[in-house]
């Protein structure tokens, strides 16, 4: 990446960053005002209201969604940072479960679930953050384009042998989709994630029995 590259996503990164910042001051607000609701619908008397419970529940739903959207600034705000040193030690587990958090719109458009399949230890490697998260948005992508509808895309972090290596696994599948996934390496956007994976130092490569990209990475990346 040259530098007025690096200098234009830095700055998109600081930007976001405090946006997000921003959102969840509106988000706390949300939340401190909710509560006072719940506190005034405490001390009222049934016979006062008789909407009471309804109230409830929409303050339940409320209190609900402003976790949700906690979580979401909360992710964002970590890609954002994510320019801010590179190479940098990730963790793949929690590299996943954001990507997961950051993804998951672009999979409930094909009625598909995406999730984090958690390693029971850390899997931690020195990389660069921004190009190893392109690799996965870019392997979900992938999937997503090449399937009808339906199933489960689960990303795997894990060491073999040696190895590192996620996983991006599809299950749940028609027929009709087992034979479309068979041919991912000569789909369209194959080779720009093999040019992503050259830059980390890695390869991608198809494991047409297991319907699963792999994506393997070194240790440590440089440079």
């Amino acid at each position: 990446m040259n530098k007025c590259a690096e200098k234009e996503v830095a700055f998109f990164g600081k930007i976001t960053a405090g946006i997000t910042h921003e959102i969840n001051n509106v988000l706390a607000i949300i939340k401190e005002s909710s509560g006072l609701l719940e506190d005034i619908l405490a001390i009222t008397e049934e016979d006062a209201f008789p909407h009471k419970d309804r109230f409830k529940k929409i303050l339940n739903r409320i209190s609900g969604q402003i976790q949700r959207g906690n979580d979401i600034t909360t992710n964002l705000n970590r890609f954002a940072h994510s320019p801010d040193y590179s190479p940098a030690s990730v963790d793949l587990n929690e590299v996943a479960e954001q990507m997961v958090l950051l993804a998951s719109r672009f999979a409930r458009l094909k009625n598909v679930i995406l999730k984090a399949g958690h390693h029971d230890e850390s899997v931690i490697i020195k990389t660069h953050p921004v190009a190893l998260q392109m690799a996965l948005f870019e392997s979900i992508e992938i999937i997503l384009d090449l399937i009808t509808s339906r199933g489960k895309i689960i990303l795997f972090p894990r060491k073999t042998d040696n190895q590192y290596v996620v996983g991006v696994h599809f299950e749940d599948t028609t027929p009709d989709d087992i034979v479309i996934m068979q041919s991912i390496s000569s789909c369209d956007r194959w080779e720009s994630l093999e040019k992503t994976m050259v830059y980390l130092g890695g390869t991608a490569e198809t494991d047409d029995s297991a319907l699963e990209i792999l994506l393997y990475l070194p240790n440590s990346i440089d440079k």
